[in-house]
């Protein structure tokens, strides 16, 4: 038997058609092997993340804002609250307690723009690939699911949807190419620094009708208004494009508003270029804080002064910071000395809160009273006696649009009043969306944008101010029914909802 010719006739075979055809099965085999191990990794991948947002880590619900905000000695630590996922806020919040199945609109509620996206400058991209359960998010985040549903103050009535999205519709017609809309009579226009604060204003309105950078229809106008603001915040946080003597007076309240609304989107999308816009913004405010008095006034200034006014909108922005996330040292305390603050300003005989001092102008400034009660309601003291003897006074509001009720800055007073009544109860918000809805529907211009309200009298005449401060104010005000903060968007309707009317299926393809 000669060895050698097998030898070189099993080489011959193992290394040509035969073994061609060997190597190609195992081949085979292993890429379909490989594949369903794809599969399985993918169908992990795509499993169902719980977040349990009542853990035990988090206060109860019930008792969310009264945890949050503490005296200074009884505070929690907040480098201890996690950085990526969102910090869920307390009954207490812009919208008030949420209730299972209450009013929402379109499920669209931004979680950081389309993935990848980089208009503009901001970081839009979205890591996490799998549908999250978001549990008890509708009751501690203030976020109200399920269209048509019956909220807090009952069913919102026809055509308040409508007008809400013409508005928008307004808004953004008028967008500038900047990302900005202008103070005065040119909403297209440059009229300087308070361009910011209407700005912040109208970014608001887009963000409280759960509008977000994903948004078909509003993300450009989003994500510009955003970029916008973010480039108007200089090296220090302030936002102001100039230190001008007038614009710096005023800066208090463009640096507010900015700051709120900021928040409110970083709190919603999640961007990571706004978390240092938003840190540094809530800085400025804790550092302009009168330590004393626990209020704030113009340039923020240190002076025996104080505005209430000006304080109310330091509130909104810090409680909008704290919602989402924000670990700045100081921010806790700095909402719990407001109030002492607005406290003192309560005049005991006329349940009026004051403008610069207790009860002043209460007459005129009706809505210095609604401010001052909703920053109390906004941390946790909704039931403290002078709240209660705030809101008693707030029964005496007329809803009048030719005569403004009788308030200087009438829309001013009534974006106020329409919060507290709905913070109050479902049959304060009742009576009160009864005055005010017919009143709004009825003043919108068939394009969308409202003109100012009468009654107020020199310098409050809100005429003066430009539609788009007008048209912001309006449109806030009938987003009471519907306004929220969810952090996570919902991408898209999920077959399969969460079990819990209190939790929220997020699904981020």
């Amino acid at each position: 038997m000669n060895w050698a010719n097998i030898k070189a006739t099993i080489k011959a075979h193992v290394w040509g058609p035969v073994g061609s055809a060997v190597f190609h099965v195992i081949l085979i085999v292993v890429l379909v092997k490989f594949a369903t191990h794809s599969g399985e990794m993918a169908q992990v991948a795509q499993q169902e993340i719980t977040l349990d947002t009542t853990d035990s880590k988090l206060p109860p619900d019930e008792k969310r804002v009264e945890d949050q905000i503490k005296p200074p000695d009884q505070q929690q630590d907040l480098s201890t609250l996690p950085t990526d996922v969102p910090t869920i806020g307390a009954d207490d919040t812009m919208v008030g307690e949420a209730v299972a199945g209450n009013d929402r609109g379109p499920a669209d509620l931004g979680f950081g723009g389309r993935e990848g996206s980089t208009a503009f400058g901001l970081d839009m991209a979205s890591t996490i690939k799998s549908p999250l359960i978001l549990k008890g998010i509708a009751k501690g985040y203030g976020g109200r699911f399920g269209a048509g549903g019956k909220g807090k103050g009952g069913r919102r009535p026809p055509g308040v949807d409508d007008a809400i999205l013409r508005a928008l519709r307004w808004l953004k017609a008028h967008q500038r190419g900047d990302g900005g809309w202008g103070y005065g009579s040119n909403p297209e226009g440059t009229s300087g620094h308070n361009d910011v604060a209407v700005s912040g204003l109208a970014l608001l309105c887009f963000l409280g009708y759960g509008k977000t950078t994903s948004d078909a229809e509003f993300g450009p106008t989003v994500e510009k208004a955003i970029s916008f603001l973010k480039a108007k915040q200089n090296a220090e946080g302030y936002f102001c494009p100039v230190k001008a003597e007038n614009a710096f007076q005023q800066y208090p309240y463009i640096h507010s508003m900015a700051a709120y609304a900021v928040s409110e989107a970083y709190g919603m999308t999640r961007i990571p270029d706004l978390q240092p816009v938003m840190e540094k913004a809530a800085q400025i405010i804790i550092a302009g804080q009168q330590k004393e008095t626990g209020g704030w006034d113009y340039q923020y200034a240190k002076a025996a002064r104080r505005d209430t006014s000006v304080g109310a909108w330091q509130v909104q922005a810090l409680k909008a910071a704290l919602i989402a996330g924000c670990t700045v040292p100081g921010l806790k305390e700095a909402l719990e000395n407001s109030i002492r603050d607005f406290k003192k300003m309560l005049d005991p005989k006329t349940s009026h809160f004051g403008y610069e001092k207790p009860g002043d102008r209460g007459n005129q400034y009706l809505g210095m009273t609604a401010a001052s009660v909703l920053c109390l309601q906004f941390v946790g003291h909704g039931k403290d006696p002078e709240t209660m003897a705030g809101l008693r006074s707030l029964k005496e509001a007329k809803v009048d649009w030719e005569k403004g009720g009788g308030e200087m800055f009438p829309l001013y007073a009534f974006y106020y009043i329409t919060q507290c009544r709905f913070q109050e109860s479902p049959q304060s918000f009742d009576a009160w969306k009864n005055k005010f809805v017919p009143v709004y529907l009825k003043a919108q211009d068939p394009d969308g944008h409202w003109p100012a309200m009468g009654g107020g009298q020199n310098w409050g005449d809100e005429s003066k101010l430009g539609p788009v401060y007008t048209t912001t104010f309006c449109c806030l005000t009938l987003e009471t029914f519907v306004r929220f903060l969810p952090t996570y968007q919902h991408v898209e309707e999920v077959a399969a909802p969460a079990a819990n009317p209190d939790d929220v299926v997020v699904k981020v393809l």
